[in-house]
């Protein structure tokens, strides 16, 4: 019998003012027993920068259900002609209660658990510095535990990193991530933070907050 999830999510971003369009990106997509979480910055902002990283998007979106090793090389190939981009990629698998990630460049994420305290609060999911699409360095892919209630943040180098300090409660997905976008969105580039928490399996699937 498929293995059904349950995740609520939130996107919120916002171009360079003067920008007709944002060079960061997002995508969230059921897969078999789980769900992708991506978000990607292409390097710089303008129409460069976002035609990198809707590139990075129909590349993820095509091939969703691939390792997550194997869609950062078929973005690396696919972006070689592009500006490229940072890009976290993340996905949960609902059956093993695990959270996969692999990390490229200045895009921060991290893992907020439901209930405080030891052995963990808060949990940034490491990256390696290197662009796709131009200069990949070797990538491995890192997992950790993910529990009912616990929500991931993943923000572009367009957020601070206070962001941090926001992130986690109990409130809506859309007004945490539009809180974090207001507070700490620099003026100097786009910006975009998502916000997802997992509800575990069983459920219906998932939904936009």
């Amino acid at each position: 019998m498929p293995v059904t999830t349950e995740y609520e999510y939130a996107v919120a971003g916002r171009p360079l003012r003067g920008e007709l369009q944002s060079g960061d990106a997002a995508l969230v997509q059921a897969v078999d027993g789980g769900v992708l979480i991506a978000v990607v910055d292409g390097l710089g902002h303008g129409d460069e920068a976002a035609a990198a990283a809707k590139a990075a998007i129909a590349v993820l979106r095509e091939h969703a259900g691939e390792p997550l090793a194997a869609l950062v090389q078929r973005c690396h190939g696919r972006l070689q002609l592009t500006r490229g981009v940072a890009m976290v990629l993340a996905a949960v698998d609902a059956a093993t209660g695990q959270l996969h990630w692999i990390g490229v460049g200045n895009v921060e994420a991290v893992l907020c658990a439901a209930r405080q305290g030891p052995p963990r609060n808060k949990l940034w999911l490491t990256n390696r510095s290197g662009v796709v699409g131009y200069r990949l360095p070797a990538v491995a892919t890192r997992s950790t535990p993910i529990f009912p209630g616990d929500l991931l943040v993943v923000a572009t180098d367009g957020i601070d990193e206070g962001f941090a300090s926001e992130a986690g409660g109990d409130g809506p997905p859309g007004a945490l991530a539009r809180a974090i976008l207001e507070r700490h969105g620099k003026a100097s580039d786009d910006a975009l933070v998502l916000v997802l928490r997992w509800a575990g399996a069983g459920g219906p699937a998932g939904r936009l907050s």
